[in-house]
């Protein structure tokens, strides 16, 4: 059973009022602003499909943010699915932003804060999908939300295609055939979304590896340097201090231990080299910052087994 809503049957002096009062009911508490409440237009049907609420809207430039005491208060957590048919719109959420148009979709978690900012008159297809049909196969949204889903995929483009279909059929069918479509246009949907959480997370791979080889790299360039910190590496890599250690420990890495073990095996090298004979140990010690003597042969005898004048003369014998 469908249900509608068309301002123009509301004086134009209370049509913006009227339907801030009345967009709670339809999805979710959220503040509106209007930048011209004199022109408002909004049209709005719904119906559902299998257990997805579904519908078609139009709606003039607005503004909508959903807050964190706005989601205190909210009991619908059904993701919402937009695809415009004209117009734009942008929508951010948890660091992703984007500017959709007809063509595109894009997905917001009513979880989390969300804005979206209607910048010209908006005709839109809307899914508020149940969370579940989404989270057994693509489990936390964050990759996908308020991102421009496009056709770049046979799988987008399917599924708009289908979606854009069943949207003008969807009054026609009840019962096992809407339980039917609305799987399949699910479907389709989390395929979608399921590729582009794999294309983002390849990429989170890649940058975090090459993250790694940078703070590496800058280590192994700076281990004779006395005044090498955890610090100076976040800032040579323009992260947080707390952000290195973090990337370090997920390929096995301690800064301490890494550090120790590197300067340690230039000491081992040099001690090694007949070239630096000449040289003392405890010079070779203090040119790879082991200033303290006792703390150097210690630290070397735990890694190597031996002091580093033993070392020297195992390595150098005669």
């Amino acid at each position: 059973m469908a249900a509608s809503m068309n301002l123009d049957e509301i004086p134009v002096n209370r049509r913006f009022s009227y339907w801030r009062d009345m967009a709670e009911d339809l999805y979710v508490p959220v503040s509106l602003a209007c930048s011209s409440p004199e022109t408002f237009r909004f049209e709005w049907d719904g119906r559902f499909v299998g257990d997805t609420w579904a519908g078609t809207s139009l709606m003039t430039p607005l503004d909508v943010s959903r807050t964190r005491q706005h989601i205190a208060r909210s009991e619908n957590d059904a993701i919402k699915v937009v695809l415009p048919l004209s117009g734009a719109i942008s929508v951010s959420q948890e660091g992703n932003e984007a500017q959709v148009r007809a063509g595109q979709f894009y997905v917001v978690d009513p979880a989390k804060p969300y804005q979206e900012s209607i910048t010209e008159d908006l005709t839109f297809i809307w899914l508020h999908v149940p969370r579940a049909s989404f989270a057994a196969q693509i489990g936390r949204l964050e990759a996908v939300t308020a991102t421009a889903l496009g056709n770049e995929t046979p799988y987008a483009r399917l599924s708009m295609n289908y979606v854009l279909s069943l949207s003008k059929v969807w009054d026609d069918i009840t019962g096992d055939a809407s339980v039917h479509a609305n799987s399949v246009a699910l479907d389709l949907l989390t395929m979608v979304l399921w590729e582009r959480t794999q294309q983002v997370r390849l990429h989170t791979s890649v940058h975090r590896t090459a993250q790694f080889q940078r703070a590496k790299s800058f280590i192994d360039e700076h281990l004779a340097d006395p005044s090498l910190t955890l610090a100076g590496v976040a800032a040579a890599l323009s992260v947080s201090t707390r952000h290195v250690p973090e990337l370090l420990a997920e390929y096995g890495v301690s800064y301490r231990r890494y550090v120790l073990e590197q300067r340690l095996a230039r000491c081992a090298s040099e001690l090694a080299d007949p070239r630096l004979a000449h040289r003392t140990v405890t010079d070779i010690g203090y040119s790879w910052a082991f200033f303290d003597s006792a703390h150097f042969s210690k630290a070397f005898k735990t890694a190597y087994g031996m002091s580093p004048r033993d070392y020297r003369a195992q390595m150098q014998p005669g």
